[in-house]
């Protein structure tokens, strides 16, 4: 018990300091550790996988708290634009988690894979262009186009257990959002998937018998509590962090963090 609390514990501490610094929620990183973690020291059960997702979800809500928190407080977050995208977004999100079973997993990751690798060159290779994109495209857009877009991360992100940042992002900057505009909008917008989504897997979860111990619906508690306890305070690490280095800088190692991720995706 000490040494999975241990590895959860590290687990928060990384995704709660890349929560902050990219405006994600960290569930790229929490989910596979979680299932890795889950099989080999704590459960054996067929619905890990949902476990996994279901928990990362929940742990999401603390660190987008934290890190949203901060953002606000260095004006990062652009309050007009989150509140069209989190209509649809809810609705994606809960729709997500019933639809899971129906859509087949090979065909959302590598959808998900040829994205990152697309953002992340564009990011790392034309990093000045990107950074001092900033037309006035934004205020032209239909308040539809932002609830539908935040549909489609809301629905994408309760698919596999992400906050939704690492396409929050790249949306908003083509958009002509700031990077660190875009980045603490983003981590504002984790938070209602990530309430939508352990909503939608606790209830699910409850019509699935038997499921492990400490389990609520899909949400593993012991895990929940374990990681938000590194992540939230380490969220606000990230957020300091990203305040102080440059706009060019911040574009490429988001750049760079979505290539890693990708390609980890690609040999899993």
């Amino acid at each position: 018990m000490i040494l999975e609390f241990i590895l959860f514990f590290c687990i928060g501490a990384v995704a709660g300091l890349l929560a902050g610094l990219f405006g994600i929620g960290g569930g790229a990183l929490i989910v596979p550790a979680l299932i890795f973690t889950l099989n080999h020291f704590t459960l054996n059960s067929v619905w890990t996988n949902h476990i996994a997702i279901a928990t990362s979800l929940a742990t999401i809500i603390g660190t987008s708290l934290s890190s949203s928190w901060m953002h606000n407080k260095n004006h990062n977050i652009e309050w007009s634009i989150l509140k069209k995208m989190v209509l649809g977004c809810i609705i994606g999100t809960i729709g997500g988690t019933y639809i899971t079973p129906l859509i087949p997993g090979v065909w959302l990751k590598w959808i998900f894979v040829i994205f990152m690798i697309y953002v992340g060159s564009q990011f790392v290779f034309r990093t000045r262009q990107v950074a001092h994109n900033h037309g006035k495209e934004v205020v032209k857009l239909n308040t539809s186009i932002f609830i539908a877009m935040g549909g489609i991360i809301g629905l994408f992100a309760a698919l596999v257990g992400v906050g939704g940042g690492v396409l929050v992002v790249p949306f908003l900057k083509k958009f002509g959002i700031g990077m660190r505009k875009a980045i603490g909008t983003s981590a504002a917008f984790t938070l209602p998937v990530a309430i939508g989504g352990t909503i939608g897997y606790i209830i699910s979860g409850w019509q699935v018998m038997p499921l492990p111990k400490y389990c609520v619906g899909f949400v593993y508690v012991p895990a929940v509590l374990a990681i938000m306890l590194a992540s939230i305070p380490m969220a606000k690490v990230g957020v300091h962090i990203a305040q102080k280095i440059s706009v060019d800088k911040l574009i490429k190692l988001f750049g760079l963090f979505l290539l890693v991720l990708a390609l980890k995706l690609m040999i899993s």
